[in-house]
Order: C-alpha cells, then sequence, then structure tokens
C-alpha cells in the first residue's frame, strides 16, 4: 500500500513558499497531478495570479515577460512539458539570463518508484530528466516528500543568484 502522504507535498506549503518567495504569478500549462495546487492558486486571497498556456514555450515566454516587466514568476510544468521547452529555456533561461524558476512535476513515475532514485525509474520521461539538467547546467532539488518542502525556496533563490533556470522536481502527485 502506497502511503501518498510520505510522497506528497500539500498545496498550501507551495502557496506558502511562494509568498515568503515574493512569486505573484504562476505561468502553467495545467494538468492533473498538480491539480490541487491550480484550485489553491484560484483563491485570489494569496495575490498570486495563475496564467494558463497552451504550451509550455508559451508558459516559459510568459513569465520571462513577466520578469522583464518587474514581476515575480515561477513556471508550473510536467517533465513532458519541460522536455517541449528546452529551446525557449535555452533562449531566454541559459542564454539571456533570465531567472527562471521550474516546479517540474514527475508526469508518469511509477508508485514503485516513489521513495526510490528517480534515475532508476522505469519510465524513459522520469529518468532523463535530471541528466537533461545536469547536461543543460540547470540546477535542480528534488521534492520528494514534506521533508523536502524548504528546497522549494531553495530552488527560486537559486534562479535569481544566478540569473537563469533552476528546478524544483516535484516526485509525486501534490496534495490537497
Amino acid at each position: 500500500m502506497i502511503e501518498h502522504a510520505k510522497h506528497s507535498v500539500p498545496a498550501s506549503v507551495f502557496v506558502s513558499a511562494f509568498k515568503r518567495c515574493g512569486i505573484d504569478f504562476i505561468t502553467t500549462v495545467p494538468d492533473m497531478l498538480q491539480i490541487a495546487l491550480h484550485q489553491a492558486l484560484e483563491d485570489p486571497v494569496h495575490g498570486i495570479r495563475t496564467i494558463n498556456c497552451t504550451t509550455e514555450d508559451q508558459a516559459i515566454e510568459t513569465a520571462a515577460g513577466l520578469y522583464a516587466g518587474g514581476r515575480n514568476a515561477a513556471v508550473l510544468v510536467q517533465n513532458q512539458g519541460f522536455y517541449a521547452g528546452i529551446n525557449s529555456v535555452r533562449a531566454l533561461g541559459l542564454d539571456s539570463g533570465v531567472p527562471l524558476f521550474f516546479i517540474i512535476g514527475q508526469f508518469g513515475r511509477e508508485f514503485a518508484n516513489l521513495g526510490a532514485d528517480p534515475l532508476q525509474s522505469k519510465r524513459r520521461m522520469v529518468r532523463m530528466l535530471e541528466p537533461l539538467l545536469d547536461t543543460l547546467e540547470i540546477p535542480y532539488w528534488r521534492l520528494e516528500g514534506p521533508a523536502d518542502s524548504a528546497n522549494i525556496e531553495r530552488a527560486w533563490h537559486a534562479s535569481r543568484e544566478r540569473k537563469g533556470p533552476a528546478a524544483l522536481l516535484v516526485g509525486h502527485f501534490i496534495g490537497f
């Protein structure tokens, strides 16, 4: 039996961390694994606006535009969406030095791999993410459960300090 609470971080933890970081926008391509966070962000009391995009390129480019306009945005996508947006990551994050904070859900991760090394996943889409980030020289932090919650802010601050992309890898669905 899977102990989902052991591997899932509640949406409220993300929202609190976003507020401490001063994040005022989330650009995203909505998905089912992160639906709890999408629902939590709909509450206007948080003061964080969500911009739903149709592609990951659009989410990345919108976040970069918000940064140019003096706003603090995070990009919320899945691993396969991150793969789809690589050219925008390269152009805006790596070549232009725009601090991009990615929250990347590990879509497709099998329950049998929870608590184990994602590099040992049987699913290519899961195990390829970290080697790709290493190749792109993008620092990342895993979020494998509530004990890793401080990594949300670590990844955010890394994106600002290095003036480039940094990623938080969310290993399981986000809890309600």
